[in-house]
């Protein structure tokens, strides 16, 4: 195939890579705000931990 580089549209090949890039971000942050509130929430974190160290009276 022979393809003539002044057909090229240029402005579309670089409108869909900024919407890919926009998917991969919107995905990246999903993700990660699910791993956070995963962490957060998880049955692993105890609040009533024994406190370490000596009195301060």
């Amino acid at each position: 195939m022979n393809y003539d580089i002044e057909n090229l549209d240029t402005e579309f090949y670089v409108e869909r890579a900024y919407e890919l890039r926009r998917n991969y971000i919107a995905a990246a942050v999903k993700s990660l705000v699910a791993r956070i509130k995963a962490t957060l929430t998880s049955g692993k974190r105890t609040t009533a931990a024994p406190l370490q160290g000596n009195p301060a009276h």
